[in-house]
Formats: structure tokens, sequence, C-alpha cells
């Protein structure tokens, strides 16, 4: 007969033992998060950012939140913010997540967003959460969808899957330029039928991992808008710089 496994180190038991591990930041030994305490203190802290684009600005202020390029053009959506710099230890932590099966992750990066004071007045104001969801052939070449994991770990209560969709498989967009992802995302996404009067006259955050030009948020949001949503602001992890 095998022996049981103590209570305290049952993977399913809330008041589990939580075991040392390396920080995956400066690797110290041993850390009891991901990033230990320091690289926590030394890398999160929230920057004011251009409420349109999420980029981090000089200058840029409660008082002067949009930044000269996005007061003459402005996005189709209200409010756009990101937690941090597509930049180390970011960059390291999300490539883990994404392409090494690191799926568990997720939690951690909520965690520490929720302690941003700019991502819980996003979750605070929106009726909805809803990812950027990934193509059928995506979804099967990695498993998960990390925007949707996200959304999920933020605020499961506002968390709606399923109703944004892809209608097709786009080319990677890594080396596009912005005119070409827009071209590349024309008629990529649609809201589910059977979902409509879920999002109709709502508040909707809509959520992704890494911001980069806005092409594909900016051709989430008319589909959004396009259904019947009132308001559309945009949560990432990460914006490239």
């Amino acid at each position: 007969m095998l022996p049981r496994w103590p209570t305290w180190l049952s993977p399913f038991s809330k008041d589990r033992l939580t075991l040392p591990s390396q920080c995956l930041a400066c690797r110290a030994w041993p850390s009891a998060d991901v990033l230990c305490a320091a690289c926590q203190q030394r890398f999160f802290h929230p920057v004011f950012r251009c409420t349109g684009c999420a980029m981090a600005l000089p200058g840029l202020s409660a008082e002067r939140p949009r930044c000269g390029t996005c007061l003459q053009k402005p996005a189709i959506w209200q409010h756009a913010h990101a937690w941090m710099d597509y930049s180390y230890p970011c960059n390291t932590l999300i490539a883990r997540w994404k392409f090494a099966q690191q799926p568990a992750l997720a939690a951690h990066f909520a965690r520490w967003m929720r302690q941003d004071p700019q991502v819980i007045n996003l979750l605070e104001t929106a009726d909805v959460l809803i990812p950027i969801p990934l193509s059928p052939q995506r979804m099967r070449e990695r498993g998960y969808n990390p925007a949707a994991q996200l959304a999920r770990h933020l605020s499961p209560e506002q968390y709606l899957p399923h109703c944004l969709q892809r209608t097709r498989h786009t080319t990677a967009q890594s080396d596009l330029t912005r005119a070409q992802r827009l071209r590349n995302l024309r008629h990529a996404f649609a809201v589910a039928d059977a979902q409509r009067h879920r999002i109709t006259d709502r508040h909707v955050l809509l959520i992704d991992d890494v911001m980069t030009t806005g092409a594909t948020l900016t051709a989430a949001s008319h589909c959004l808008l396009q259904a019947g949503a009132r308001q559309i602001d945009v949560l990432c992890m990460a914006r490239t710089p």
C-alpha cells in the first residue's frame, strides 16, 4: 500500500507548504515568489502613461494624460493602460508564459497588476472583461490563450469568454508595419450572435498581453463597437517602448 501524502503537502490543500524557488530575474535563492521582493520593488512601480497609446512618456501627468500624437489622432478607445514596458524582466516573463508552456504565471501577473491603481480603476469602471481571442490554429499550437488567462485572473466575475471570436487565422504580425497589420486584421474578428446582448450598451475592458502598434486592439474595438458596446477601454500587461 502506497503511503499517503501529508495534508500540508497535497497540491489540492489550501494550506499546503509554499516551497521556495529561484527568482526568475536576479536568480536569487530562495525566493517565496517567482520574483523576489527586491526585484518587485525595483521593477514594479506605477508610471504615468498616455491614455491613448499607453506609452510612458516624459511630462505626462494626471493633468496632461495624452501625448501629442494621440491628441491629433485619438484612438478608438477611451482609455488605454499597460502595466509595464515590454523590457527586462517583463519580456522574459512573458516569453516563459507564452512560449515555454508556463501558464501558471498568469496568476502572478494578475496579482501584481492589481497593485497598480490605474489597473484597479479600469477594472472598477468596466462592466465586462473581454480578451483578444486566438485563432483555432494558434490555440492548437499554444494550448491556451494568454489574454484569456489574464482576464480571468484579473476579475473572474467580469470575465466574458467566447464573446469575441477570430473569424480567420492571420499571419504573424511581428515583422509588419501598423498599416500592414491593420490590413492583415481586416474582418478578423466577430461577436458571437448569442453573446451580443451581453455587450449591448456595456462598458468593455479589452484585455491583451502585449500592445505593439495597437492594430489588433483597434480591429477588435471596431468590432465590439459595431456590435453595440457603449465604450471600450484597453488594458495590457506590457507595451513595447
